[in-house]
């Protein structure tokens, strides 16, 4: 049986379907836009810092880490007059964990609130996930009519499994859209999700909830 939250959602939820099955296993399946995340290699230092402070509840160190960030993306020139230096940058935000002060479980807890794919220096908030917005502390927007899939960018898609037993399998596909070449998508990367206690409650909301058989109707709710 598939179901859909009854909770309205924000403006930045494009797609969240939930599928029970008859043994009790749950599995909820949601739809991202990138640009509502902080790009790693286009961020401004202000939305690094506010992003990392927000992160680690620290001024002092989520400003250390915003500037490790924006030093690994810009490395200092070690060029000589013949040559160009070759610019590092972040090309998937698992290259994250390489950043000095960067502890395990900060990097999986960041994992969901950053993109390579935006070119944005601030998030769309708009576009947010209401987990990113809650760590912003920025309110959501409800927005009147519906809302699809965009016609282009990059989108993450999440499925998390849950068995009646308590075990759990997430996944997650990075997905850029009009792939070129005829191709309606590409995907890029796919990645092993984790955990976020912050969005627990949001993801698996209680009340009411009706069927979403039609990927159609979901995905314009």
């Amino acid at each position: 049986m598939l179901r859909r939250s009854g909770q309205r959602p924000t403006r930045a939820l494009i797609f969240r379907c939930v599928a029970v099955c008859p043994a009790g296993e749950r599995a909820t399946i949601t739809v991202e836009e990138e640009t509502g995340k902080i790009d790693l290699n286009t961020a401004s230092p202000a939305a690094l810092t506010r992003f990392f402070t927000a992160l680690t509840g620290d001024q002092s160190r989520g400003t250390r880490i915003a500037a490790h960030v924006i030093e690994f993306r810009n490395p200092k020139a070690q060029a000589t007059p013949a040559t160009k230096p070759a610019e590092a940058r972040f090309t998937t935000v698992m290259q994250l964990d390489q950043i000095d002060g960067m502890s395990p479980r900060l990097f999986r807890t960041a994992l969901r609130h950053v993109t390579v794919r935006s070119g944005r220096p601030e998030p769309d908030m708009d576009a947010a996930s209401p987990a990113t917005l809650r760590l912003l502390n920025v309110q959501p927007k409800q927005t009147p009519g519906k809302r699809g899939l965009p016609g282009g960018g990059s989108i993450t898609i999440r499925a998390d499994i849950s068995a009646a037993d308590g075990t759990r399998f997430i996944r997650e596909a990075l997905v850029s859209l009009e792939g070129g070449n005829g191709r309606p998508f590409v995907i890029r990367e796919w990645r092993r999700g984790d955990i976020d206690p912050s969005s627990a409650r949001q993801e698996h909301p209680q009340g009411t909830a009706r069927a979403c058989l039609r990927v159609r109707d979901a995905a314009a709710s």
